[in-house]
């Protein structure tokens, strides 16, 4: 690797009137910086980032610490966000990846802060709390997808309470009443938050959920995480009170369930309408007829944080809510009406 003194040797120069131009000093003739800068390109010589730092130059690193996100293709939509903010400003980004142990997390800090990054952001495949270390100094950080609580950074994450609200009203207005939830895992964030959303949703139709039908469609725990779920839509149709409309919990839950849904003989969205959640286009798009769904805002997550940590790391540190839309498709449509009479039937009958 060439060095500056190879520089100043084939460019005829002193090392010192090298290291003016590269400081960008003005007292170098055009002439000799000409020289100088031809001698650079034909040595294939660059800077470090170590000299730009003794110079006190920004770097233009900026960090972002992974949680098994490079891994997770939907979420991954998180790292494009931070990228495209990053090729806007002129910035490189450089990933960590911890794969959740808190450990490496911690080395890839201390590393990253030696780089001189100019800003650190922490991002998470799924919404949920986290702790940051406090060894991060002065140097700006954002949390995309996570939380901190109290927060000290400014953290952006989906609005799944907004979302859980969107799915209900998705299949609300298209006249559905018998509504079931296959929710995900118990105890995480948007488990719970979602729930919220869809009981404050049936609540302003005047609808009051089957709790019943409030099912936990995946599990922790489990090789595979549905290995349960074709259990659980079994109980949702063991009786002849069915539901005409079931929210999955994300799309990989929805893609499952209407294949079970096949099986027996049932068909979406004529017997029964689906809604997912995540718009994992790899499935969103590929089903036939397409899924509706409501979208997590993984590239919009990405972007906010990455310009806020950029842009406005003065500023003090909030919670940014980013909202989950609808995306409409061809997997709901209003109750049948055999379904509607027969389910009319049944509860004059009680």
């Amino acid at each position: 690797m060439a060095t500056i003194h190879d520089v100043a040797e084939r460019a005829g120069v002193s090392i010192k009137t090298v290291s003016r131009v590269l400081n960008g000093g003005t007292e170098v003739s055009e002439k000799t910086r000409t020289r100088i800068e031809q001698a650079m390109r034909s040595l294939e010589f660059t800077p470090s980032a170590a000299a730009r730092m003794l110079r006190g130059r920004p770097t233009g690193l900026v960090a972002v610490i992974a949680e098994k996100l490079t891994t997770t293709p939907d979420s991954s939509e998180i790292i494009k966000g931070i990228q495209l903010v990053c090729e806007q400003l002129g910035k490189v980004m450089l990933i960590g990846e911890t794969g959740g142990h808190a450990d490496v997390a911690n080395r890839l800090v201390a590393d990253m802060r030696e780089r001189r990054v100019e800003a650190i952001l922490f991002a998470t495949p799924f919404h949920r709390e986290v702790t940051v270390e406090p060894l991060l100094g002065s140097t700006p950080t954002a949390l995309a997808n996570c939380f901190e609580a109290p927060s000290r950074y400014t953290q952006v994450v989906p609005d799944d309470e907004g979302g859980g609200y969107a799915a209900a009203q998705i299949v609300l207005q298209a006249d559905h009443r018998d509504i079931a939830f296959l929710q995900l895992i118990p105890g995480m964030v948007a488990t719970g938050l979602r729930l919220r959303g869809f009981e404050r949703a049936m609540r302003e139709h005047g609808v009051t959920p089957n709790p019943d039908w409030l099912i936990h469609g995946a599990e922790a725990g489990d090789a595979d995480e549905f290995s349960h779920l074709a259990d659980a839509v079994d109980r949702l149709f063991a009786s002849d009170n069915r539901p005409t409309a079931i929210l999955c919990g994300n799309d990989k839950m929805a893609m499952r369930v209407i294949f079970i849904l096949q099986r027996r003989g049932l068909r979406v969205p004529a017997d029964v309408s689906i809604v997912g959640f995540d718009d994992f286009r790899l499935i969103s798009e590929a089903l036939d007829p397409g899924l509706t769904t409501v979208a997590l805002p993984y590239r919009e997550i990405g972007e906010l944080s990455g310009r806020h940590v950029l842009e406005q790391s003065s500023a003090p540190a909030t919670t940014i809510r980013v909202p989950c839309v609808p995306v409409m498709r061809g997997t709901v449509a209003a109750p049948s009406a055999s379904a509607v009479q027969a389910m009319q039937a049944m509860k004059a009958k009680r």
